[in-house]
């Protein structure tokens, strides 16, 4: 393809970069239905650290195998198109179980091999973006420009593409699109009969191939699939998930049932969202036939309220809580959905089955988010009730962030209640306390934060499963503690805490060891708030927009855990943690050799040492710098554009189309291009810390404008960032090229390394010390890169 003129070449590129991005994309949903839905930062560490690969690859074989690179070029095309079927196939074969991760540690080294399987369509994408690189230096913008271009399509297309394909079917569409651009370039008989070997086995493997994705048995769907005349009843697939309602007669559930409960339960359907039970819906259910869910925790908040003029359903909160509301008489139910396939599949295409629960005159339905519909809705409510949480027993979700449970949410959705309005949630019981215990913290330092005493607004009891926790605006009365004593005595509940509650009233249904709930409530609600935080086993601090990682209760030192809790500690350890520290020491050790290995005298590598340095921390630096970047923008954005669908369009896309033209761009530029690098880098980081400073105030003062207002701020505020970043790059092997060409695979290896790098970081530093810390670290390596622009080896 080195005959071909820049603009084929270029075009090529552009395929290639969309094709890998798609695949990226199409990745995560693929591990999210075989596995879980939060993989997404592995499977972008696993594409940077495929493109990280590729450039050792490259130096390697451009060292001892002298291939030309139109024959690189051609060979990386026909290995990407076969990757792809390939690793499909072989992720299919590996056993992988994470919930045994912490007592089978051989798991980690299966999730390496999977990691290095799904890596190899990156590796041969990026070996062939690696060979474009290398062409005439005045070109490589372009080409990188190209490259960026490709990727923004990309990410646009395969939104739309998921509505209608499975994952499997666009990844192999985007295989069958490379081949047939490899065989555009045959040149000889040589590359004739290889390419049509590269049709048979792609067919073959298409073939062979499993044409959906298989489960983990660990998931709920295949359990009841295996159940006695379960059926699936409706399906539709998007972006946000695989939402499946199955019909399985041998299971019912109600979320913390009174054990004493003498009410039917009606017929149910249970939603799966990638093959995990994410709620009920009750078939023509008429108002009485939800009088069982009286018997639960959560019809809490009605024992504070005599009869509810509208309450506000939060998102995905189920069919469970709209019909307590209607058992209830609610004036006006308001439920809210953030998945649009799911909300699809509940307010018409099921609508003949489970009846018009969803169009009936009191009810509305909006597909938004929480904090979205709360700002442009300009109502008041008497009951605000939150989704259920605290599901994950084993910490798989410890690495998401979660925007609807942090403290500005729950801030914004009290200042939306009726003068005697409620703000209620339940979450799934644990021993020791914990998802209870943050929340009941998060009420007390929402009820700080308005003068009010927290000691006589909130009330908390609990089940054998579940704890619910209700913040009422005003004062509760003696007249609401005695209902909910009352409620409680019937239905075998345990009181938590109430304004006047006596020692002697706790534990008494569901008795514990030690009544741990109710320790944890008057330590939270009495002067030694901060220093039962401090040294209570788990983490309760209030998570925050900076900070949203409500499933996150691990602390850095876990020296407490294990002191308390002994050898029973590795039950409590947070898998989501811990696989995303593995895949961070997995991928550390990998960038150290495959960096170092060029050095190495056997190969030869070009530059004096301290040249090589130079390169070494200059594109690591802009490497870790932009995923930084970019990642702590797709978080904070998330709440501004309402829905994570939108903020990873209009980020992620964003962020690469004008990535691409200013790589164009930079290749228009003239004088002295050291100086200029230099600049360009200390304007980035200058423009970073003012969006630090001044970022919060643009988003708060247009947040209610439209959904395309926003995303045009969006894109005019992230664009001169990214513009200016995709500089960066491509000006640095520009001027490696114009001297030591021989670098440039080498300069993206490094660069590729340390992204992934980044991206597994992230999530840890924001944790810990919030997204805010995550963009100071992505100032401070343009600043680095900044300076060490000055010494790259250049002409």
């Amino acid at each position: 393809m080195g005959s071909v003129g820049p603009f084929r070449l270029r075009a090529t590129v552009l395929l290639v970069s969309l094709v890998t991005i798609t695949v990226e994309i199409a990745l995560m949903r693929e591990l999210a239905l075989r596995f879980w839905e939060h993989l997404a930062w592995l499977v972008i560490s696993i594409a940077l650290l495929g493109f990280g690969i590729s450039g050792t690859v490259l130096v390697l074989l451009q060292k001892f195998s002298r291939m030309a690179n139109p024959s690189l070029q051609f060979i990386s095309l026909q290995g990407l198109a076969l990757s792809i079927p390939l690793c499909l196939w072989v992720g299919d074969v590996v056993n992988l179980d994470l919930l045994q991760m912490v007592w089978q540690p051989t798991q980690i080294w299966r999730i390496g091999l999977l990691e290095l399987v799904f890596a190899l369509p990156f590796i041969c994408g990026g070996m062939f973006i690696g060979t474009a690189l290398q062409d005439d230096p005045s070109k490589v913008p372009g080409h990188y420009g190209a490259s960026f271009i490709g990727s923004g399509l990309g990410g646009i297309v395969v939104l739309p593409a998921l509505f209608v394909f499975s994952p499997r079917q666009i990844m192999l569409g985007g295989a069958v699109l490379i081949l047939a651009a490899s065989l555009s370039s045959i040149r000889s008989p040589r590359r004739a009969t290889g390419g049509l070997i590269a049709v048979i086995l792609l067919a073959g493997m298409i073939w062979q191939l499993q044409p959906s994705t298989p489960l983990s048995d660990d998931k709920d769907l295949p359990q009841l699939m295996a159940m006695p005349e379960s059926v699936i009843v409706a399906s539709r697939s998007g972006p946000q998930g695989t939402v499946q309602v199955v019909q399985a007669p041998s299971y019912h559930g109600a979320p913390g049932l009174s054990l004493v409960n003498t009410e039917p339960l009606p017929d149910q359907l249970l939603v799966t969202i990638d093959g995990h039970i994410g709620g009920r819906l009750y078939i023509d259910s008429a108002r009485e036939d939800f009088a069982f869910l009286d018997n639960t925790t959560m019809a809490l908040p009605y024992r504070l309220l005599d009869q509810p003029s509208r309450v506000l359903i939060g998102p995905e909160a189920g069919t469970d809580q709209i019909g307590l509301a209607l058992y209830h008489d609610a004036g006006e139910v308001t439920a809210l959905a953030d998945n649009s396939t799911l909300a699809r599949l509940k307010s018409v295409d099921l609508t003949a089955v489970i009846g018009d629960l969803y169009r009936r005159p009191e009810v509305s339905f909006h597909t938004t988010t929480l904090r979205g519909y709360l700002h442009d809705s300009g109502s008041t409510f008497s009951l605000i009730d939150l989704p259920m949480t605290g599901a994950d027993f084993g910490g798989l979700t410890s690495a998401a962030t979660s925007p609807l449970f942090t403290l500005e949410t729950f801030s914004s959705a009290f200042d939306r209640l009726e003068e005697t309005g409620v703000l209620s949630v339940t979450t799934h019981a644990h021993v020791p306390p914990r998802e209870s215990l943050r929340l009941l913290n998060m009420f007390v330092e929402l009820l700080n934060s308005r003068n009010l005493d927290p000691r006589t607004h909130i009330v908390v009891i609990r089940s054998w499963a579940t704890v619910t926790l209700a913040a009422a605006k005003t004062g509760i009365t003696v007249k609401q503690t005695e209902r909910i004593r009352s409620f409680c005595q019937a239905r075998g509940f345990d009181l938590v805490w109430l304004p006047d509650l006596l020692p002697t009233e706790v534990n008494t249904s569901h008795v514990l060891t030690e009544p741990q709930y109710y320790l944890g409530a008057v330590n939270l609600l009495g002067a030694e708030n901060s220093s039962f935080v401090a040294r209570y086993i788990y983490d309760l601090s209030s998570p925050t927009d900076d900070s949203p990682f409500f499933h996150h209760f691990s602390r850095l030192d876990n020296d407490l855990l294990a002191a308390q809790l002994g050898n029973r500690g590795r039950s409590y350890a947070e898998i989501g943690t811990l696989l995303l520290i593995a895949a961070l020491g997995q991928a550390a050790v990998l960038a150290l050799v495959l960096i170092v290995l060029p050095m190495l005298p056997v190969v030869g590598l070009p530059a004096k040492t301290s040249e090589q340095l130079v390169v070494i921390f200059f594109f690591g630096a802009i490497g870790c710098g932009f995923m930084l970047l970019e990642m702590g923008f797709l978080q904070r954005l998330e709440v501004y554009l309402g829905h994570p669908v939108y903020a990873a369009s209009a980020v992620l896309s964003g962020f690469l189309f004008f990535g691409g033209l200013g790589s164009i761009t930079s290749s228009k530029l003239s004088g002295q291009p050291a100086r200029q690098h230099c600049l360009i880098g200390l304007a980035i980081a200058a423009l970073t810390l003012l969006y630090l400073l001044g970022l919060d105030t643009v988003l708060d003062l247009t947040v209610g404008l439209s959904l395309a207002a926003r995303l045009v701020i969006v894109l005019t505020i992230t664009g001169p960032l990214a513009l200016l970043m995709g500089m960066m790059f491509p000006l640095g092997l520009k001027r490696l090229g114009s001297r030591q060409s021989k670098l440039i695979p080498w300069a993206w290896s490094i660069n590729g390394f340390t992204s992934v790098l980044a991206v597994l970081t992230t999530p840890l530093l924001a944790m810990h010390w919030g997204f805010a810390t995550v963009g100071w670290s992505a100032a401070v390596c343009y600043g680095l890169a900044a300076v060490l622009s000055l010494g790259l080896p250049s002409r």
